[in-house]
């Protein structure tokens, strides 16, 4: 479970393996050089090639964060509570060793209500009053929902704190009840916390664009950004440590970072970091990969103890191309799964020129299976456009041995006319040679929107 008090790396919405692996690796080496806790997340779930590397490596997917907005939960205290038969004078003796409301229970744990120290006075201020020990004996051997308000605000811990705000400042309450989704306490949280809350710090890998962060990054504090993309970042309060470079992979850039502070990473987290390299460069075909990437794979391959100690450098490659091949093979391709799930496994979204565009990228090992799968993926790319708003949404098939692809567009017809690409007989778009998305098919298309204003 993601902790909200740690520094969160993660990597860009529908993560593909460069940016789980990048998340992973790089949250091991600022825990490893700073007396702060970072944690690895993740935006969505971990698609096969992925899987099939953190299996193979042994190691966990990092934490699923769907949101970085802060909670009602994330400022909530877990305090001493009373069960609904107990008295006045155990909610007196509760309240005084805790100087904060008494929450009173029922047998289910759900909250009957809050007894507060005005509360109880207003309530024992006869007895207090009297010379009669007795009666002051009777009053406090009452029970505790005597005493409880009854109009105390309760609060669910998944809510967001901006959502509160406004029930909150209705009320006089200092403190609230906090509860679960099934109603059952879970602790107590002071107005002033919810009227100022903390904002989460995060680490942005493999990504910079607030369109492809986790959701509510906005109300999150970006503290550093490592990335391999184009430039269209977020406004920061501060300056940051910010790391763009022109390399194939994120992973590329975590590892050299670790060089830069003599932290070797362990077998695990650097196999899954090669891995990450061997994704995005395609095991060095794409036009992305550069001499760093073979150079930081080599490095990544001898920790995580890929071939024989000593083994020479054609034989640490040889090893590397049959890990990138197996992984490449472990991506499902087409084959019958949800022509939804094969876009929304791998997309990206891009504003320019005031349009959005969405852009979804597949491996395939031939394009034989295509044409079986053109009509309903061009329905599922219609349904994301309608439901996105998008100008253009396209989905790039792309053939990991040969090296080419093929589009697959719906949208404006004066944006996909405008695509440089050949239409064939089924209108799908020949892109031979091309296999980056954000090196070949992105500046086209940020052409073709540019040509349709």
């Amino acid at each position: 479970m993601d902790n909200p008090e740690s520094i969160l790396v993660i990597g860009h919405r529908n993560p593909d393996m460069d940016a789980i692996a990048s998340a992973v690796g790089y949250a091991w080496l600022l825990n490893e050089v700073n007396e702060t806790t970072y944690a690895a997340g993740r935006t969505g779930q971990v698609n096969d090639q992925t899987a099939w590397a953190l299996e193979r490596f042994g190691v966990e997917a990092p934490a699923l964060v769907s949101d970085v907005r802060p909670r009602v939960g994330d400022l909530t205290e877990m305090l001493p509570y009373l069960q609904e038969g107990q008295t006045l004078l155990n909610a007196c003796q509760s309240i005084a060793r805790t100087r904060r409301p008494a929450p009173l229970l029922d047998a289910e744990q759900k909250p009957v209500g809050l007894l507060s120290g005005a509360g109880l006075f207003a309530r024992l201020a006869d007895a207090l009053s009297s010379t009669s020990v007795l009666a002051l004996a009777k009053e406090f051997d009452m029970p505790a929902e005597s005493a409880v308000d009854a109009e105390s605000t309760i609060l669910n811990a998944e809510d967001f704190v901006r959502d509160v705000l406004g029930q909150v400042m209705r009320t006089e309450q200092d403190d609230f009840i906090v509860v679960n989704d099934d109603g059952r306490y879970v602790g107590l949280c002071r107005r002033s916390k919810l009227m100022s809350p903390p904002h989460r710090q995060v680490v942005m890998v493999d990504h910079n664009e607030l369109a492809q962060a986790v959701e509510g990054l906005e109300q999150a504090e970006v503290v550093e950004v490592l990335d391999h993309h184009r430039l269209s970042t977020i406004p920061t309060a501060v300056p940051i440590r910010f790391h763009v470079d022109p390399v194939g992979s994120c992973s590329t850039l975590v590892l050299e970072r670790s060089l830069e502070l003599k932290q070797p990473f362990p077998p695990g987290i650097a196999g899954i970091l090669l891995c990450g390299i061997l994704s995005d460069t395609l095991v060095f075909r794409s036009p992305t990969a550069t001499p760093r990437d073979r150079t930081a794979a080599i490095q990544l391959a001898r920790l995580a103890n890929l071939h024989p100690q000593r083994a020479t450098e054609e034989k640490i490659m040889a090893a590397i191309s049959e890990l990138g091949e197996a992984l490449l093979a472990s991506s499902a391709g087409l084959g019958t799964r949800p022509a939804d799930e094969i876009i929304s496994s791998d997309i990206k979204f891009y504003e320019e020129s005031g349009f959005k565009v969405g852009v979804a990228q597949v491996e395939v090992s031939s394009f034989a299976e295509l044409p079986t799968r053109h009509e309903d993926i061009c329905q599922a790319l219609q349904k994301l456009a309608d439901t996105q708003n998008l100008a253009l949404a396209l989905l790039m098939v792309t053939d990991v041995v040969r090296g080419n692809s093929r589009l697959v567009a719906v949208g404006m017809p004066r944006i996909v006319n405008a695509l440089p690409y050949a239409h064939l007989d089924d209108d799908i778009l020949d892109a031979p040679g091309m296999m980056s998305r954000k090196k070949q098919l992105l500046p086209a298309i940020l052409a073709a929107l540019a040509q349709a204003m």
